[in-house]
């Protein structure tokens, strides 16, 4: 989340509507007219409607409240309907425009990967910044659409899709989300490309070579102990890959809870508030999430001070006692120390109670499934 005065905008969103404004100026530069620009910038901004259309749908259903819906993010539903509702659109385009809908695409891709930071294994290497390497790939595929983009042809697109089906299963091998099925889809694309597309058999040569080093060099590198890092190794720190400030707060019921006593345990830390209505839109996940995963625990840190009445937070938050262990920063210091700046926000920590995700802004079951697999 960003902060603009008392209102709180997703960043990614933000980068989202920045990246259409920037494509605007880069097509009107190119001389495409008002009509071609609309075309190729609205079918990305109808999938905007979709998606947030579809996840208002979705919150309806499950939480019945209007208010809590306009929060919700409609999980993996939503995206499969936005992908549904841009390929008609791209469909129905202009073929001539098939270019500029991939850099499109792929400048509105860049964006949202180096606002989200992913961090990553790499040939059994440590942890590295696997939203800049994606980025720094995505620049590659830019340019070489660059190139195409006013006279596309079968063999041009095909590449490029390729190309971006390539830098998403290095993303999810880096993270250890890989499913064999995608390497199924991703093998049954290169090998369709390469009948439709022919391409020249250096290109196929090269190509099998790179793959024939990167295998070679990932099997001789040692490989990265699977122990996480010690509390002594890290640093003290609110970053991925450092260990936040300890704390003790009050239950609901008097009771002080230490959060050093979960050490040993992966610990979902959500500082959430009664007033916020994207708080009140995540919890039926959160605690839809803790049903399915008895090896994760999720602290909820009610920010009292920032509350009207105690008893307004206590009566929300009575459903789900069960699912979380809810605290109370009753003196706003636990918040101090972890910066709250926008409500909620979310830290997810290791056994060693290191920080490996992070998120401004409400989450859902699918993203705690994400970090946590």
């Amino acid at each position: 989340m960003v902060a603009i005065g008392p209102l709180n905008i997703r960043f990614d969103l933000l980068i989202f509507l920045l990246s259409l404004a920037v494509l605007y100026g880069i097509f009107r530069f190119l001389g495409l007219s008002s009509k071609q620009r609309e075309a190729v910038i609205g079918t990305w901004f109808y999938g905007f409607l979709a998606w947030k259309g579809s996840a208002i749908a979705i919150g309806l259903l499950t939480t019945r409240d209007l208010s809590l819906a306009l929060y919700a993010t409609g999980g993996a539903w939503s995206q499969w309907i936005v992908a549904a509702v841009v390929l008609w659109f791209v469909y129905r385009l202009d073929r001539n425009l098939l270019g500029y809908w991939m850099l499109s695409g792929l400048l509105i891709w860049l964006g949202m990967t180096l606002a989200v930071p992913v961090y990553g294994t790499i040939l059994n290497l440590s942890d590295q910044p696997i939203h800049l390497w994606s980025a720094i790939s995505i620049l590659l595929l830019l340019g070489t659409t660059w190139r195409w983009m006013h006279e596309p042809n079968r063999g041009n697109i095909l590449w490029t899709v390729c190309g971006v089906s390539g830098i998403w299963l290095f993303k999810l091998y880096a993270v250890g989300q890989i499913q064999w099925w995608m390497i199924v889809i991703a093998l049954v694309l290169f090998g369709l490309t390469v009948y439709l597309a022919r391409p020249s058999k250096k290109a196929v040569q090269v190509s099998i070579g790179v793959l024939v080093l990167l295998a070679v060099v990932n099997a001789v590198l040692p490989e990265k102990a699977t122990q996480s890092v010690t509390t002594e190794a890290a640093a003290s720190g609110l970053n991925i890959g450092q260990i936040p400030p300890s704390f003790e707060l009050q239950r609901t019921d008097g009771s002080t809870f230490d959060l050093t006593s979960l050490r040993g345990q992966r610990v979902v830390v959500n500082f959430w508030a009664s007033w916020c209505p994207p708080c009140r839109a995540e919890m039926p996940d959160m605690a839809a999430f803790t049903k399915e995963r008895d090896d994760v625990t999720i602290v909820a840190v009610n920010t009292t001070t920032s509350e009207r009445d105690l008893g307004d937070a206590v009566s929300f938050v009575e459903p789900y006692e069960d699912a979380f262990t809810v605290v109370y920063d009753r003196n706003g210091q636990v918040g101090d120390a972890y910066r709250i700046q926008a409500m909620p926000t979310t830290y997810v920590l290791d056994e060693s109670g290191v920080i490996i995700a992070k998120q401004f802004g409400a989450i859902d079951k699918n993203w705690l499934d994400a970090q946590l697999n």
